[in-house]
């Protein structure tokens, strides 16, 4: 009798240990596919005024240097907040600080739709941009503290793989809604998905699993942080290279039209969402660091080869843009590595120092970039200049990575 109560017992135990395992799976996929939806708004935050951009300046006249202070108010903004809201992100967790940044940004979004001049339009989209800041660090804070690394990394780059999608929205969809609504009604309903989102983001998202967490974590481990370093600048240069350089590129040393420059770009932007979407897959069957490391090399010689004739041939010059524009898919591995090896109490002010790290090289490259060709002596030596200091940076990143110390997780030592 007794005994037959102890089984029975212990299949309700187990009954309700399954239940409560399946409420959880539930819970999860929910809370994934918000914070995705959540993402995917901010890849479209950051593509979008490069369409809207020209109808909003015809709109209130905007001379080209306000239009460029409206374009860059969005990154400043982006860029100035990493730190403090990783810092929020140790004190709050992430769910609150991503919560109320992604309201503040759809109201962000609905000042630059009311927006009638270039200061109103520009003070729309530094609010914009801090709305949109902390969400992908927000992706990395969460999912990091997974105690089994590869579901991190691969959850970490599955979302990054959908937000992907949200730069593609912000092109002919985008076009499309502009021309139906106007682009203060494209933008108005922009900004009631985002707000959405932020309700998703607040109802679905959790607390960060603890199971992957250790206070007790050696603060000698966050050295590790210096040997990325030089990677996290150097994995902006495709961008910059892809989103400013592709085009005089190809017209200058190939003499290409807009229409084969606009046809090269959407091959282009095509790989690269085609690499984004890859690597989750690969997570599961090849190392994180492998990865990266075949990817920068990759990167490392095709430019290195391209350096010493940039006119060879356009197709080889296509294949290397899209090449170095996919390296930027790198950035959730390395931050995914970098989680991993931070303490606990200061891990979101680390990956707030990272990601500002990838903006100055945004800044830096696109400065340097400029400078280059400003100095050389047509578009043949220019490039030729651009594609050595590329080729190098990148082997310098690469090397510096390469020499790391094996740290190991916390999850992986307890």
């Amino acid at each position: 009798m007794a005994s037959s109560v102890r089984n029975q017992s212990h299949r309700l135990a187990l009954l309700l240990h399954l239940a409560n395992g399946g409420r959880l799976m539930h819970n999860d996929r929910k809370q994934f596919f918000v914070l995705a939806l959540a993402f995917l708004m901010s890849m479209f935050f950051r593509s979008y005024f490069g369409v809207v951009g020209p109808m909003v300046a015809a709109d209130i006249d905007l001379d080209p240097s306000r239009y460029g202070y409206a374009a860059s108010a969005f990154f400043i903004s982006f860029g100035l907040l990493q730190m403090p809201l990783g810092s929020a992100f140790d004190r709050f967790g992430a769910r609150t600080p991503v919560t109320v940044s992604m309201i503040v940004g759809s109201m962000g979004a609905a000042l630059v739709a009311m927006a009638g001049t270039a200061g109103q339009l520009a003070a729309g989209q530094a609010v914009l941009g801090a709305g949109c800041a902390p969400i992908f660090m927000g992706v990395v804070y969460q999912f990091g503290s997974l105690g089994d690394g590869v579901a991190a990394r691969k959850k970490i780059a599955a979302i990054s793989a959908v937000g992907s999608l949200g730069a593609l929205l912000s092109a002919s969809p985008m076009v499309w809604l502009s021309e139906t609504l106007g682009w203060r009604g494209a933008m108005l309903v922009a900004a009631s998905a985002m707000a959405l989102c932020a309700a998703g983001v607040a109802l679905r998202m959790g607390p960060p699993p603890q199971e992957g967490q250790s206070e007790d974590a050696p603060e000698s481990r966050a050295a590790g942080i210096v040997y990325l370093l030089p990677i996290c600048l150097t994995l902006s240069l495709g961008g910059t290279f892809r989103n400013a350089w592709a085009t005089p590129y190809l017209s200058g040393v190939f003499s290409a039209d807009q229409r084969v420059s606009g046809f090269a770009l959407t091959i282009v932007s095509a790989v690269g969402m085609g690499t984004s979407f890859a690597i989750p897959a690969l997570v599961s069957r090849v190392s994180p660091r492998s990865i990266v490391t075949a990817g920068m090399a990759a990167a490392t010689i095709a430019a290195f080869a391209m350096a010493v004739s940039p006119g060879s041939s356009i197709v080889a010059a296509i294949a290397l843009i899209c090449l170095l524009y996919s390296i930027g898919n790198l950035h959730p591995l390395v931050m995914a590595e970098a989680q991993e090896i931070a303490p606990s109490k200061h891990r979101g002010l680390l990956l707030g120092f990272l990601n500002t790290v990838v903006f100055f090289g945004v800044a830096i490259s696109s400065a340097i970039f400029g400078w280059i060709a400003q100095i050389a002596g047509g578009p043949s030596a220019t490039f030729q200049i651009i594609l050595f200091s590329t080729a190098g940076c990148l082997a310098i990143g690469l090397t510096v990575y390469l020499t790391r110390p094996a740290w190991r997780s916390v999850a992986n030592q307890r």
